[in-house]
């Protein structure tokens, strides 16, 4: 190992020690007690050809005492690296705990010197800190008037030692002190100035030759450094600290080694002042201590450093003969090990070499040659860096929960009470991370209160499948929108979902874990590689509760309900939303509800619950327990359902508890050939894996299990010769008939694995699909493009968009190589607004009506519309003023483009143009369908309209709001046609039309229109309106 002395220039010092005292280059004493970070001395002139450092301590209180602190670790950042001296000695490199000696590629150095770790660099930085109190900066004269920081600008004048960062001078320490905190440093407090007072009789005691006049004692065993280094400072920052510390015998200590060290450094040799019983020095197993040692000591990596080393000698611990130091310990140098990589191993040692755990390495003998393998973790542990260090770590998880009305508490335990009854996000990888993706939602419902909701369905996205948990449903789950029956395997077995106690619990092969009891509670587990990867409603698993409500857009909530909200997940249901506030109880009903009738039953002591009062704290659930009894007026079955939460969290934990059920206090109805259990089986036995609970290691649940002779399938108990079969991986009960991919066959388990298939087909008639989650043969079902106001557009997918072109455009035509071609044109045009436009007419053809186009196609009026009816699976509906329907056959999709779309159940490929380029503006995507016309000269330019002002947005809003209202005319349609596309419209024309009441009648009836295609029955919805009853007529067309 190369050894770098201090460089031969001039240099200065900068010291800190004690509680703390800073004496910069210029020899300028500051008195500074902040607990942040701060920049002690970095180069700050701009354009140097010098080497870039920075040097940076941060402070902390120690003992309880506010009123000072000491330098807590230091940072060194030079030749791109970061070195950290930290507490006891221990250094970090980029993170990363080292051996000492070390050596870096570029040349820096970290050893131990006395009681020091010192940093050498080439240049002549050296930066000493003893992990305790002092550190020391050493610079040469080549950085003079170049630095700045609290260490001062090395210039030779200490008058000018308090320039702040601005370059302007401070008027004390304690305000120089603040300005050099590191701006990104929110742990801490700043200086306030602080300053100790002493009696008289204390002062007296502290300068006495007892204490500090220690060090200015001429006869002293200081004396021979006088005159060399001026003691006066020492002496006055020793007064400090015991005036502060009210004679304390540690803080005279440390400041007497204070001025012994500097005197050392500059070679003065001292006379002992240490002994056993005033300021000894504890040194380790197999070393002693030495007033006076060499500065390079003996070591693993260098035996013969101390013959050398030029270095002045300093006090410490030196190791015993026949032991050499390693890292900071002294062993027998038989011990002292491998090299490799520039680190040193010492004998027997294991280590990985690389973060990701696949080489181990082995350190056999001493000087001998590191022996590595291949190897990767065991199962259940995953490679992390611990201590700096990559390992293999057991995993640890966080763990939220929604349970109740529902109750959210975070990844990091902040509970938020949010009664939305949308899908929101509860937990999705929001970083990029090689870690693998998941994403899980769950939509809410109410149950007879539209003041509270509960968790109706969980869906989770992992490994590009999407797998739904619902309601009530115990024996199945959704794949990818199809019904599997439990238990389920999926990704190639890196998803598994099946029945553990009362919940449905899907894992995957890298620890995710998400439970659904099929009523109200859910668990998402996610293993610690995940932590501050995360968001949704469960938060990002940082271990920092303050920041647990962070919206998508990073900034935090006001509130529950605003996060709850920020996280909602658009699912077409037109009555979701947050409820109004719930009224508070009465405080004799609070009282009711807490007492151990009610809620205490949770933290009674002694108490069903006692035990797990010390492993998880009750009070989170208490609470959440007395809210929803309140708003649920004291019901049993929510009584229940809190008790059940925390009891699933006690288990998890794996704590033992009383029975806190019985017969008639929430009971639990189990299955045919079952019976409750309060401590079963996590893992119960199934057809599929009837040993699965005798290789279960997971803590027990309560819940159902089966009789002995009986295991489950699907979600019954059945004996084992009523089990089902195993096909492909998926698992079908006794008597269940499915078909076979594309329809190509249907076929019944018949029991004991025995699959029997025919070969039926899907008719003319029919397609194969997904309905209602079972692959099958269903009838064709028509699809609907729909064109109305100004134009409007709503594709056959079902996406809404506004386009004012005032051309003749193609609206649909067939794009793929079919043997049946057709397409759909259309002409817009302004009608004396130039901001809006509408249908004019549809393929330009005028004739009698009705009329047969070759047996192909037939034309007729019905009711308000033109009907063309064709046998290629299409119809055209046109009112001759505003509004064209487009209806085309099932058989038909993916086949289609245009305007309306690509009719392929995605939405986000409905703006292909022609080129089969994706656009995303819809002027340009509607600009691209444009069929020219010799015989009409059209403005290809589509007006966008003006945007309202808020005020009259707001008034047109509320006008429209009558599509949305649930007690509107419309209200039965709202399931069949979202209503959200037409009220969107209804204000977009309104704003357009400067609110037009004959155009808002307009909407209503396009809306009603696409209710009646639907099936739904309005009856006389314009009945209290302002567009009357006449056939459409408007009873006023005024403005609104």
């Amino acid at each position: 190992m190369r050894t770098y002395s201090f460089f031969p220039s001039p240099e200065a010092i900068c010291s800190i020690h004690g509680d703390p005292h800073y004496y910069t280059f210029d020899k300028q004493r500051h008195d500074f007690m902040g607990t942040c970070t701060y920049t002690l001395s970095k180069l700050c002139e701009s354009n140097s050809s010098l080497p870039y450092f920075n040097v940076e301590a941060a402070n902390e209180h120690r003992g309880g005492n506010t009123r000072v602190s000491y330098v807590q670790y230091v940072d060194v950042d030079v030749y791109g690296y970061r070195i950290n001296l930290g507490k006891n000695r221990v250094v970090k490199v980029d993170g990363v705990i080292q051996v000492l000696p070390l050596t870096l590629v570029h040349p820096v150095s970290v050893s131990l010197s006395g009681q020091y770790v010192v940093v050498t660099t080439d240049f002549g930085l050296n930066v000493k800190f003893d992990g305790d109190h002092r550190a020391e900066i050493t610079l040469p004269s080549t950085y003079m008037s170049k630095v700045c920081g609290i260490c001062g600008n090395y210039n030779g004048n200490k008058t000018d030692d308090f320039l702040n960062p601005d370059g302007e001078m401070e008027t004390n320490s304690a305000s120089l002190g603040n300005s050099w905190q590191v701006y990104n440093d929110s742990r801490c407090l700043p200086d306030d100035g602080h300053t100790p007072n002493c009696t008289d009789d204390e002062k007296h005691i502290i300068q006495s030759n007892d204490y500090c006049g220690l060090v200015t004692d001429p006869s002293g065993p200081f004396q021979n450094c006088h005159s060399v280094v001026d003691p006066q400072s020492y002496f006055d920052a020793c007064q400090y600290d015991l005036c502060e510390f009210h004679l304390n015998n540690a803080a005279l200590c440390q400041n007497l080694q204070a001025y012994a060290d500097v005197c050392q450094a500059a070679g003065v040799q001292l006379q002992p002042w240490r002994n056993a019983t005033f300021c000894p020095l504890a040194c380790p197993a197999n070393s002693h201590y030495e007033p006076c040692a060499a500065a390079c000591p003996a070591t693993c990596v260098d035996p013969l450093a101390p013959y050398k080393c030029s270095l002045p000698c300093v006090e410490g611990c030196v190791c015993d003969s026949g032991y050499l130091l390693y890292n900071d310990r002294c062993v027998p140098s038989q011990q002292c090990g491998c090299w490799h990589n520039g680190q040193h191993y010492p004998v027997g040692s294991e280590f990985w070499t690389d973060n990701s755990c696949s080489t181990k390495c082995t350190c056999p003998t001493r000087g001998g040659k590191v022996q590595c393998s291949s190897a990767s973790c065991p199962a259940g542990q995953y490679c992390g860096v611990q201590n700096g260090k990559p390992e293999c770590l057991d995993h640890t998880y966080g763990i939220c929960n929604v349970h109740g009305d529902p109750h959210y508490v975070t990844f990091d335990k902040v509970t938020h009470d949010f009664m939305g009854n949308c899908t929101y996000t509860l937990a999705k990888v929001c970083s990029n991370s090689s870690v693998p993706y998941f994403n899980v939602e769950a939509k809410n419902e109410h149950r007879g209160n539209p003041r509270v909701s509960y968790v109706r369905e969980v869906l989770v996205e992992v490994y590009g499948e999407r797998i739904a948990i619902v309601k009530q449903e115990r024996s199945q789950v959704l794949v990818n929108g199809v019904r599997r029956t439990l238990p389920v395997s999926a990704a190639g077995g890196a998803i598994r979902v099946s029945t553990s106690g009362r919940y449905i619990v899907l894992e995957t092969d890298f620890n995710l874990r998400v439970s659904y009891d099929a009523d109200h509670s859910v668990e998402v587990r996610v293993p610690t590689t995940y932590s501050n990867l995360t968001c949704g409603m469960c938060g990002n698993f940082n271990s920092r509760r303050e920041d647990d409500y962070m919206m998508p857009d990073g900034q935090q909530a006001a509130d529950s309900n605003a996060l709850g909200e920020s996280w909602k997940v658009p699912d077409g249901d037109p009555s979701c939303g947050v409820p109004p506030p719930l009224e508070p109880c009465s405080a004799e009903e609070e009282k009711l509800y807490q007492s151990e009738q009610f809620c205490g039953i949770l933290t009674a002591s002694p108490g069903f619950f006692e035990s797990c009062h010390a492993v998880i704290n009750p009070q989170s659930y208490f609470d959440t327990c007395s809210y929803d009894l309140c708003a649920l007026s004291g019901s049993q079955d929510v009584l229940c359902g809190a008790l059940e939460a925390y009891a699933d969290a006690c288990q998890a934990a794996g704590v033992t508890l009383l029975p806190w059920r019985n017969a008639t206090f929430c009971p639990v109805a189990c299955p045919p050939n079952s019976h409750y259990n309060p401590c079963t089986s996590a893992c119960p036995a199934t057809c599929t894996d009837p040993l699965a609970s005798k290789n279960c290691s997971k803590p027990c649940v309560e819940g159902c299990e089966c009789n002995n002779g009986f295991v489950i399938s699907g979600g019954q108990c059945v004996s084992m010769n009523n089990c089902g079969c195993l096909l492909n991986d998926k698992y079908y009960e006794k008597g269940e008939v499915f078909w076979q991919t594309d329809c190509a066959g249907q076929c019944v388990c018949t029991g004991s694995g025995t699959i029997v298939c025919n070969s039926n087909t899907c008719k003319a008639s029919e397609v194969c699909k997904v309905q209602n989650g079972l692959l099958g043969c269903y009838p064709l079902n028509p699809s609907t493009c729909h064109i109305f106001g100004d134009p409007h557009y709503v594709t056959f997918d079902g996406r809404l968009y506004h386009f004012q072109g005032d051309c003749n455009y193609t609206v649909v035509e067939t794009c793929t190589n079919s043997s049946e071609q057709f397409s759909v044109t259309t002409r817009n045009k302004h009608r004396g607004n130039p901001n809006w436009t509408a249908l004019d007419s549809v393929d330009g053809f005028q004739v009698s009506l009705p009329v047969d186009l070759k047996h192909r196609a037939t034309v007729a009026v019905k009711g308000h519309y033109v009907v063309i009816d064709t046998s290629l699976g299409i119809q055209v509906k046109f009112d001759g003023d505003q509004e064209l329907f487009i209806q085309v056959d099932e058989s038909l999709k993916g086949q289609l483009c245009g305007l309306c779309g690509t009719f392929n159940d995605n939405q986000l490929d409905d703006f292909l143009k022609p080129d089969n380029v994706l656009e995303q503006d819809p002027n340009k995507f509607g600009d691209s369908w444009l069929v020219k016309d010799d015989n009409w000269i059209c403005n290809p330019v589509a007006v966008v309209p003006p945007t309202c002002d808020t005020e009259k947005e707001k008034e047109y809003e509320e006008v429209c709001k009558i599509i949305l209202e649930n007690s509107g005319p419309f209200a039965v349609c709202h399931w069949y046609i979202p209503p959200q596309l037409y009220f969107e419209s209804c204000v977009y024309d309104l704003c357009a039309t400067e609110g037009n009441s004959e155009q808002f009648c307009k909407i209503l009836e396009a809306y009603a229109a696409a209710c009646e295609l639907g099936g739904v029955n309005l009856g006389e919805w314009r009945e209290g309106t302002i567009c009357g009853k006449s056939q459409g007529h408007l009873a006023n067309s005024n403005a609104i």
